[in-house]
This record gives C-alpha cells, sequence and structure tokens, in this order.
C-alpha cells in the first residue's frame, strides 16, 4: 500500500513538472512580453533583456529595443548594449519613438527621452572606450552631437561628464571643458553648473 502511494506522488509529482516545463515553453515561445516582465520580476536582468529583444523581433515596437538596451546598459553588459542600442539608433523610426516619450509605467527621469537615451550610450561608449583617446573622443563627439544648443536638464554630455567624473578622468574632462567653449551652447544654468564642476578637474 506504501509502495503504491510513493508510486502514485512521484507520477503526479513529475507530471506536475512536466506540464510546468511545458507551460514556460509555450510561454517562452509565444509570449515573451510576460517573460520579459517575469523575469525582471525577479532580477534576472539579463534574460529579461533577451525577452525584451525576442518581444521587439516578434512586434517590431522600438520600445522593446530599447528596454532591451538600457536593462544591458544598466545591468553593466555594455558589449551586448552596443550591439543593442546600434540597432535601435539606425532604425527608421527612432526619432519618431523618442517623440512618443518614456515608456508609461517606466522609473526614468522626466527630461527629454532621447537625451535619457543618447546620454546612456555616451556613457557606454565611454566605458567601452578604456584608456583610448580616440574611443573618448568619438564618445564625447557623439554626445556633442546630441545636445541642443539650448544645453537642457540631462542632455548627452552631462550624462558623459558625470560617468568620467566618477572616473576622475581630468585628462578626458579638460577635452569635454574644451568643447563646451563653443559659443552654439546657451550659458543657462544647466551650462554653467557643469564649466563650474568641470573646472575643478581642469586646474586641479
Amino acid at each position: 500500500m506504501k509502495k503504491l502511494i510513493l508510486k502514485t506522488a512521484l507520477i503526479t509529482f513529475w507530471t506536475a513538472v512536466a506540464c510546468g516545463a511545458v507551460l514556460l515553453l509555450i510561454l517562452d515561445l509565444a509570449a515573451p512580453k510576460f517573460m520579459m516582465d517575469f523575469t525582471g520580476s525577479l532580477g534576472m536582468k539579463s534574460v529579461s533583456a533577451n525577452y525584451a529583444y525576442d518581444e521587439y523581433e516578434r512586434s517590431g515596437d522600438p520600445a522593446y529595443l530599447a528596454r532591451a538596451f538600457l536593462i544591458l546598459e544598466n545591468n553593466g553588459e555594455d558589449k551586448k548594449a552596443l550591439v543593442r542600442w546600434e540597432e535601435l539608433y539606425e532604425s527608421e523610426g527612432f526619432g519618431a519613438y523618442c517623440e512618443t516619450g518614456a515608456p508609461e509605467g517606466e522609473d526614468l527621469p522626466a527630461y527629454s527621452y532621447r537625451d535619457y537615451l543618447t546620454g546612456c550610450a555616451a556613457r557606454l561608449k565611454y566605458r567601452l572606450s578604456g584608456s583610448s583617446a580616440a574611443g573618448k573622443t568619438a564618445a564625447l563627439t557623439f554626445a556633442l552631437s546630441e545636445t541642443k544648443p539650448t544645453f537642457p536638464q540631462g542632455n548627452p554630455v552631462i550624462a558623459l561628464s558625470a560617468e568620467a567624473m566618477k572616473k576622475e578622468d581630468g585628462a578626458f574632462l579638460g577635452e569635454i571643458y574644451g568643447a563646451l567653449s563653443d559659443p552654439i551652447f546657451e550659458r543657462n544654468a544647466e551650462y554653467t553648473r557643469l564649466m563650474k564642476q568641470l573646472e575643478g578637474y581642469v586646474h586641479a
């Protein structure tokens, strides 16, 4: 009798496991958005980014490609994040997508969504440049190209400068300081605040 009960319990257990595995497989193939949210809630950032990209491939919605990029960039997976960024930035609908603003429910800054995304990309390019002066200059050139003359809050040059300040990269911060001397930029509060911060490194 005990053997029968044990055998029945084992059959029930393995049947439940098999059903669960089949359900996960179905969700994996048919519902990447659900799996993206589910794995993200479990703290499985890299896996969640993969599902976000799967959902982008399924739906063509750039919001999911942007989410994949941001998850990877914030999670320190820089090389993979760069691949996602380049695909997003070069996509035909990138500009229009940025105009829609940050996705609802996302914990993102209130300023320009394009500035936020390009600022993250500038930081990413800087980190990947390592000790390469040319790579750092390329990151700065990109940030400058995406920063409006009005020098708004949270622009890419501010994001890039903050990243360089973390590493106390005085030489590169001096390069940023020199680039910002260009009269094209409005001398507003954001500009003045950043220049004062940069001066501390330039004249140290």
